[in-house]
Protein backbone atom coordinates (compact mmCIF):
# COMPACT_ATOMS: atom_id res chain seq x y z
CA UNK A 1 0.00 0.00 0.00
CA UNK A 2 0.97 3.69 -0.85
CA UNK A 3 0.97 6.72 1.30
CA UNK A 4 -2.20 7.58 -1.06
CA UNK A 5 -3.95 4.47 0.01
CA UNK A 6 -3.19 5.03 3.73
CA UNK A 7 -4.89 8.26 3.56
CA UNK A 8 -7.85 7.12 1.88
CA UNK A 9 -8.22 4.05 4.35
CA UNK A 10 -7.89 7.03 7.06
CA UNK A 11 -10.78 9.31 5.22
CA UNK A 12 -13.30 6.25 4.65
CA UNK A 13 -12.84 5.55 8.48
CA UNK A 14 -13.16 9.05 9.69
CA UNK A 15 -16.92 8.81 7.72
CA UNK A 16 -18.10 6.33 10.27
CA UNK A 17 -18.87 9.21 12.71
CA UNK A 18 -20.57 11.03 10.50
CA UNK A 19 -23.93 10.90 12.10
CA UNK A 20 -22.28 11.53 16.07
CA UNK A 21 -19.11 13.41 15.90
CA UNK A 22 -21.07 17.38 15.09
CA UNK A 23 -20.31 20.01 15.83
CA UNK A 24 -16.54 18.68 15.72
CA UNK A 25 -15.03 17.66 12.11
CA UNK A 26 -14.64 13.73 10.91
CA UNK A 27 -11.72 12.17 11.75
CA UNK A 28 -9.86 9.06 10.73
CA UNK A 29 -6.29 7.87 12.00
CA UNK A 30 -4.26 4.82 10.43
CA UNK A 31 -0.63 4.16 11.95
CA UNK A 32 1.58 2.32 10.26
CA UNK A 33 5.10 0.08 10.64
CA UNK A 34 7.28 -1.36 8.25
CA UNK A 35 4.16 -0.24 5.30
CA UNK A 36 1.83 -2.82 7.22
CA UNK A 37 -1.07 -1.26 9.38
CA UNK A 38 -0.84 -1.68 13.33
CA UNK A 39 -3.64 1.01 14.24
CA UNK A 40 -6.28 2.37 12.97
CA UNK A 41 -9.57 4.35 14.74
CA UNK A 42 -11.80 7.42 14.37
CA UNK A 43 -13.52 9.78 16.11
CA UNK A 44 -17.14 8.24 17.34
CA UNK A 45 -18.81 10.74 18.97
CA UNK A 46 -18.50 14.35 20.04
CA UNK A 47 -17.24 14.56 23.31
CA UNK A 48 -15.38 11.17 23.15
CA UNK A 49 -11.92 10.35 22.69
CA UNK A 50 -10.46 11.44 18.63
CA UNK A 51 -9.36 9.24 16.12
CA UNK A 52 -5.49 9.33 17.02
CA UNK A 53 -6.48 7.76 20.40
CA UNK A 54 -8.94 5.49 19.24
CA UNK A 55 -6.11 3.98 17.16
CA UNK A 56 -3.37 4.02 19.64
CA UNK A 57 -5.91 2.09 21.85
CA UNK A 58 -6.56 -0.39 18.67
CA UNK A 59 -2.79 -1.62 18.78
CA UNK A 60 -2.46 -1.93 22.08
CA UNK A 61 -5.69 -4.34 22.30
CA UNK A 62 -4.14 -6.00 18.68
CA UNK A 63 -0.82 -6.35 20.33
CA UNK A 64 -0.76 -5.88 24.00
CA UNK A 65 0.48 -2.69 25.84
CA UNK A 66 4.21 -3.33 25.39
CA UNK A 67 4.50 -4.68 21.95
CA UNK A 68 2.49 -1.72 21.20
CA UNK A 69 5.00 0.67 22.67
CA UNK A 70 7.48 -0.86 20.67
CA UNK A 71 5.90 -0.83 17.23
CA UNK A 72 4.13 2.52 17.35
CA UNK A 73 8.15 3.79 18.75
CA UNK A 74 8.91 4.86 15.14
CA UNK A 75 5.92 4.92 12.85
CA UNK A 76 4.04 7.02 10.59
CA UNK A 77 0.88 8.48 11.21
CA UNK A 78 -1.86 9.29 8.52
CA UNK A 79 -4.82 11.59 9.23
CA UNK A 80 -7.13 13.82 7.35
CA UNK A 81 -6.94 16.72 9.96
CA UNK A 82 -4.64 18.05 11.64
CA UNK A 83 -3.98 16.62 15.50
CA UNK A 84 -5.80 18.91 17.80
CA UNK A 85 -2.95 21.17 20.31
CA UNK A 86 -5.90 22.18 22.61
CA UNK A 87 -7.02 20.64 25.80
CA UNK A 88 -11.69 20.62 25.49
CA UNK A 89 -13.54 17.60 25.73
CA UNK A 90 -10.75 15.61 25.71
CA UNK A 91 -6.43 15.98 25.85
CA UNK A 92 -4.58 17.18 22.72
CA UNK A 93 -4.07 14.49 20.73
CA UNK A 94 -0.21 16.07 19.43
CA UNK A 95 1.37 15.27 23.05
CA UNK A 96 0.04 11.44 22.27
CA UNK A 97 1.91 11.39 19.37
CA UNK A 98 4.75 12.82 21.01
CA UNK A 99 4.69 10.85 23.87
CA UNK A 100 4.70 7.46 21.35
CA UNK A 101 7.57 8.89 19.85
CA UNK A 102 5.76 8.69 16.42
CA UNK A 103 8.77 8.98 13.72
CA UNK A 104 6.29 10.99 10.75
CA UNK A 105 2.80 12.35 10.49
CA UNK A 106 1.12 12.54 7.11
CA UNK A 107 -1.90 15.02 7.47
CA UNK A 108 -4.15 15.90 4.66
CA UNK A 109 -5.82 19.68 5.67
CA UNK A 110 -4.60 22.21 8.57
CA UNK A 111 -7.75 22.57 11.19
CA UNK A 112 -9.21 25.77 10.30
CA UNK A 113 -9.90 26.84 13.94
CA UNK A 114 -7.90 29.88 14.49
CA UNK A 115 -6.80 28.13 17.37
CA UNK A 116 -5.36 25.24 16.40
CA UNK A 117 -4.77 26.17 12.81
CA UNK A 118 -0.70 25.15 12.20
CA UNK A 119 -0.41 24.56 16.19
CA UNK A 120 -0.31 21.14 16.38
CA UNK A 121 1.92 20.78 13.10
CA UNK A 122 4.21 23.03 14.51
CA UNK A 123 4.53 21.24 18.08
CA UNK A 124 5.29 17.74 16.34
CA UNK A 125 7.73 19.65 14.72
CA UNK A 126 9.34 20.89 17.66
CA UNK A 127 9.75 17.39 18.93
CA UNK A 128 11.37 16.38 15.92
CA UNK A 129 9.04 14.53 13.88
CA UNK A 130 8.66 14.41 10.20
CA UNK A 131 5.33 16.06 8.90
CA UNK A 132 3.80 16.66 5.40
CA UNK A 133 0.55 18.21 5.02
CA UNK A 134 -1.61 17.97 2.10
CA UNK A 135 -1.82 14.28 0.89
CA UNK A 136 -5.32 13.99 -0.62
CA UNK A 137 -6.16 17.59 0.48
CA UNK A 138 -9.27 18.48 -1.96
CA UNK A 139 -10.65 15.34 -0.50
CA UNK A 140 -10.14 15.71 2.65
CA UNK A 141 -11.66 19.26 3.12
CA UNK A 142 -14.49 17.80 1.45
CA UNK A 143 -15.28 15.50 3.87
CA UNK A 144 -15.57 18.00 6.57
CA UNK A 145 -17.26 20.83 4.66
CA UNK A 146 -19.59 21.64 7.53
CA UNK A 147 -16.73 22.09 10.38
CA UNK A 148 -14.67 24.38 7.69
CA UNK A 149 -18.06 26.25 7.23
CA UNK A 150 -18.17 26.38 10.88
CA UNK A 151 -14.90 27.55 11.69
CA UNK A 152 -14.68 29.98 8.64
CA UNK A 153 -18.27 31.62 8.84
CA UNK A 154 -18.78 31.52 12.26
CA UNK A 155 -22.69 30.23 11.10
CA UNK A 156 -23.75 26.90 10.51
CA UNK A 157 -23.54 24.80 7.39
CA UNK A 158 -26.84 25.16 5.09
CA UNK A 159 -28.49 23.32 3.15
CA UNK A 160 -31.37 24.57 1.51
CA UNK A 161 -33.97 21.96 0.04
CA UNK A 162 -37.02 21.52 -1.54
CA UNK A 163 -38.98 18.91 -4.13
CA UNK A 164 -40.98 20.40 -7.12
CA UNK A 165 -42.33 19.59 -10.44
CA UNK A 166 -40.90 20.06 -13.69
CA UNK A 167 -42.45 23.35 -14.12
CA UNK A 168 -41.02 24.28 -10.69
CA UNK A 169 -43.70 24.34 -8.42
CA UNK A 170 -43.96 23.07 -5.01
CA UNK A 171 -47.95 22.99 -4.12
CA UNK A 172 -51.62 23.83 -6.06
CA UNK A 173 -52.97 26.75 -5.92
CA UNK A 174 -55.29 25.12 -3.07
CA UNK A 175 -51.75 24.56 -1.07
CA UNK A 176 -51.90 20.86 -1.65
CA UNK A 177 -48.61 19.21 -1.74
CA UNK A 178 -48.29 15.69 -0.48
CA UNK A 179 -46.78 14.29 -2.54
CA UNK A 180 -45.09 15.61 -4.79
CA UNK A 181 -41.93 13.12 -4.99
CA UNK A 182 -41.95 9.42 -5.01
CA UNK A 183 -41.64 7.89 -1.62
CA UNK A 184 -37.87 6.42 -2.57
CA UNK A 185 -37.04 10.51 -2.63
CA UNK A 186 -38.72 10.98 0.81
CA UNK A 187 -36.37 8.65 2.67
CA UNK A 188 -33.66 9.79 1.49
CA UNK A 189 -34.39 13.09 2.23
CA UNK A 190 -34.38 11.79 5.96
CA UNK A 191 -30.94 10.39 5.43
CA UNK A 192 -30.21 14.37 5.04
CA UNK A 193 -31.79 14.86 8.05
CA UNK A 194 -30.14 12.50 9.84
CA UNK A 195 -26.60 14.11 9.39
CA UNK A 196 -27.47 17.74 10.01
CA UNK A 197 -28.11 19.35 13.71
CA UNK A 198 -31.39 20.99 12.79
CA UNK A 199 -34.32 21.33 10.24
CA UNK A 200 -35.29 25.11 9.95
CA UNK A 201 -39.04 25.88 8.52
CA UNK A 202 -40.93 29.03 8.99
CA UNK A 203 -44.24 29.81 10.98
CA UNK A 204 -46.63 29.63 7.66
CA UNK A 205 -44.94 26.49 6.99
CA UNK A 206 -45.18 25.15 10.38
CA UNK A 207 -49.00 25.97 11.16
CA UNK A 208 -49.99 24.81 7.39
CA UNK A 209 -48.24 21.79 7.43
CA UNK A 210 -48.09 20.56 10.73
CA UNK A 211 -44.99 18.92 9.89
CA UNK A 212 -43.14 16.52 13.06
CA UNK A 213 -39.27 17.26 11.28
CA UNK A 214 -38.03 14.19 12.36
CA UNK A 215 -35.87 11.35 11.15
CA UNK A 216 -38.56 8.59 10.22
CA UNK A 217 -35.52 5.71 9.73
CA UNK A 218 -34.66 2.56 11.26
CA UNK A 219 -31.14 2.06 12.93
CA UNK A 220 -30.64 -0.61 9.70
CA UNK A 221 -31.56 2.37 7.03
CA UNK A 222 -28.96 4.36 8.88
CA UNK A 223 -26.08 1.92 9.35
CA UNK A 224 -26.25 2.09 12.79
CA UNK A 225 -25.80 -1.08 15.35
CA UNK A 226 -28.00 -2.18 17.97
CA UNK A 227 -27.82 -0.27 21.05
CA UNK A 228 -27.16 3.22 19.08
CA UNK A 229 -29.81 5.36 19.06
CA UNK A 230 -30.85 8.09 16.61
CA UNK A 231 -30.37 10.99 17.56
CA UNK A 232 -33.15 13.32 16.05
CA UNK A 233 -32.00 16.82 15.14
CA UNK A 234 -33.80 20.26 16.79
CA UNK A 235 -36.58 21.93 15.41
CA UNK A 236 -36.16 25.78 14.57
CA UNK A 237 -38.63 27.95 13.28
CA UNK A 238 -38.28 31.31 11.95
CA UNK A 239 -41.59 33.38 13.05
CA UNK A 240 -43.19 33.44 16.40
CA UNK A 241 -44.96 30.32 17.26
CA UNK A 242 -46.98 29.12 20.40
CA UNK A 243 -47.96 25.82 20.83
CA UNK A 244 -51.74 24.89 19.23
CA UNK A 245 -53.35 21.89 17.71
CA UNK A 246 -52.21 23.52 14.39
CA UNK A 247 -48.55 22.47 15.23
CA UNK A 248 -49.35 19.68 17.52
CA UNK A 249 -46.43 17.66 15.57
CA UNK A 250 -43.66 20.21 16.30
CA UNK A 251 -44.15 20.24 19.65
CA UNK A 252 -44.87 16.30 20.09
CA UNK A 253 -42.12 13.42 21.59
CA UNK A 254 -40.21 16.04 24.22
CA UNK A 255 -37.96 17.68 20.83
CA UNK A 256 -35.58 20.28 21.11
CA UNK A 257 -37.03 23.17 19.82
CA UNK A 258 -35.84 27.09 19.02
CA UNK A 259 -37.57 29.61 17.62
CA UNK A 260 -36.46 32.63 16.42
CA UNK A 261 -39.67 35.50 17.57
CA UNK A 262 -39.81 39.15 17.12
CA UNK A 263 -41.60 39.23 20.85
CA UNK A 264 -41.11 37.99 23.77
CA UNK A 265 -43.20 34.57 24.57
CA UNK A 266 -43.29 32.92 27.74
CA UNK A 267 -40.87 30.14 27.93
CA UNK A 268 -42.06 26.30 28.20
CA UNK A 269 -40.19 22.97 28.32
CA UNK A 270 -38.13 21.74 25.74
CA UNK A 271 -38.85 25.19 23.60
CA UNK A 272 -36.01 28.00 23.69
CA UNK A 273 -37.35 31.49 22.09
CA UNK A 274 -34.57 33.70 20.86
CA UNK A 275 -35.91 37.12 20.55
CA UNK A 276 -34.68 39.95 17.96
CA UNK A 277 -35.84 43.45 18.26
CA UNK A 278 -34.14 44.14 14.36
CA UNK A 279 -35.66 43.41 10.96
CA UNK A 280 -33.69 41.16 9.41
CA UNK A 281 -32.06 38.97 12.49
CA UNK A 282 -31.04 35.92 10.15
CA UNK A 283 -27.55 36.38 10.55
CA UNK A 284 -27.65 37.40 14.22
CA UNK A 285 -29.97 33.78 14.66
CA UNK A 286 -27.82 31.66 12.58
CA UNK A 287 -24.64 32.75 15.00
CA UNK A 288 -26.73 31.82 17.80
CA UNK A 289 -27.54 28.10 16.81
CA UNK A 290 -24.05 27.74 15.96
CA UNK A 291 -23.12 29.03 19.55
CA UNK A 292 -25.27 25.88 20.62
CA UNK A 293 -23.08 23.57 18.43
CA UNK A 294 -26.53 23.63 15.84
CA UNK A 295 -23.52 23.01 13.20
CA UNK A 296 -25.71 22.66 10.59
CA UNK A 297 -29.52 23.20 9.07
CA UNK A 298 -31.44 21.74 6.55
CA UNK A 299 -33.71 24.59 5.42
CA UNK A 300 -37.46 23.02 4.47
CA UNK A 301 -39.46 25.89 4.38
CA UNK A 302 -41.96 27.10 1.87
CA UNK A 303 -41.48 29.53 -1.17
CA UNK A 304 -40.55 32.92 1.45
CA UNK A 305 -37.70 30.63 3.60
CA UNK A 306 -36.09 29.66 1.00
CA UNK A 307 -35.95 32.63 -0.85
CA UNK A 308 -34.46 34.55 2.06
CA UNK A 309 -31.57 32.29 2.68
CA UNK A 310 -30.76 32.60 -1.17
CA UNK A 311 -31.32 36.06 -1.42
CA UNK A 312 -29.15 36.77 1.52
CA UNK A 313 -26.77 34.69 0.40
CA UNK A 314 -26.78 32.29 3.25
CA UNK A 315 -26.71 28.68 1.87
CA UNK A 316 -23.73 25.98 1.45
CA UNK A 317 -25.99 23.77 -0.59
CA UNK A 318 -28.99 23.65 -2.54
CA UNK A 319 -30.81 20.18 -3.01
CA UNK A 320 -34.03 19.93 -5.50
CA UNK A 321 -35.85 16.77 -6.11
CA UNK A 322 -37.32 16.73 -9.22
CA UNK A 323 -40.48 14.97 -9.79
CA UNK A 324 -41.80 13.97 -13.73
CA UNK A 325 -45.08 16.50 -13.26
CA UNK A 326 -46.57 19.47 -14.22
CA UNK A 327 -48.61 21.40 -11.46
CA UNK A 328 -49.11 24.23 -13.88
CA UNK A 329 -50.43 28.18 -14.08
CA UNK A 330 -51.53 29.52 -10.77
CA UNK A 331 -49.99 26.38 -8.72
CA UNK A 332 -46.87 27.75 -6.32
CA UNK A 333 -43.00 28.56 -7.31
CA UNK A 334 -40.47 26.39 -5.51
CA UNK A 335 -38.38 30.00 -5.68
CA UNK A 336 -38.99 33.41 -6.51
CA UNK A 337 -36.10 35.70 -6.33
CA UNK A 338 -36.18 38.56 -8.32
CA UNK A 339 -33.72 39.10 -11.58
CA UNK A 340 -30.34 40.19 -11.90
CA UNK A 341 -29.89 43.20 -14.06
CA UNK A 342 -27.63 41.11 -16.45
CA UNK A 343 -27.04 37.57 -16.94
CA UNK A 344 -23.73 37.89 -16.43
CA UNK A 345 -24.71 39.05 -12.96
CA UNK A 346 -26.64 36.43 -11.89
CA UNK A 347 -25.91 33.66 -9.22
CA UNK A 348 -24.47 30.85 -10.75
CA UNK A 349 -24.28 27.50 -8.78
CA UNK A 350 -22.11 24.13 -9.24
CA UNK A 351 -24.13 21.45 -9.85
CA UNK A 352 -21.66 18.49 -7.91
CA UNK A 353 -24.22 15.43 -7.86
CA UNK A 354 -26.73 14.04 -10.11
CA UNK A 355 -28.91 10.56 -8.49
CA UNK A 356 -32.20 9.16 -9.71
CA UNK A 357 -34.62 7.87 -6.85
CA UNK A 358 -37.78 6.03 -8.69
CA UNK A 359 -38.44 8.34 -11.69
CA UNK A 360 -37.13 11.59 -9.38
CA UNK A 361 -34.01 13.15 -10.10
CA UNK A 362 -32.19 14.85 -7.10
CA UNK A 363 -29.52 17.80 -7.76
CA UNK A 364 -27.40 18.63 -5.65
CA UNK A 365 -25.32 22.23 -5.94
CA UNK A 366 -22.88 23.93 -4.29
CA UNK A 367 -23.11 27.62 -3.40
CA UNK A 368 -19.41 29.17 -4.68
CA UNK A 369 -20.84 32.61 -4.11
CA UNK A 370 -19.95 32.76 -0.70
Amino acid sequence: MTDLDFMARAIELAKKGRLKVQPNPMVGCVIVKNKKIIGEGWHHEYGKDHAEINAIKNCKKKYGVKKAFQLLAGSSVYVNLEPCSIEKNTPPCSNALIEYQIKRLFCGTLDPNPKINGRGIKLLKKAGIKTSVGLLKEECKELNRIFFTNQKKFRPYIILKSAQSLDGKIALQSGESNWITSLESRKNSHHIRSRVKGILIGRATAEQDNPSLSVRLTRNDLGLSVGETIIQPAKIILGSLKKSKKVSNIFSKNAKIIIASSQQVKKSKNVEYLEYKKKNFLEDFLKDLLDRNISSILVEGGQKTLNTFIVNNLFDELVLYTAPIFLGKGSTDALKVNAPDAIKNSMKLKMVKLERFKDDIKTTYYNENL
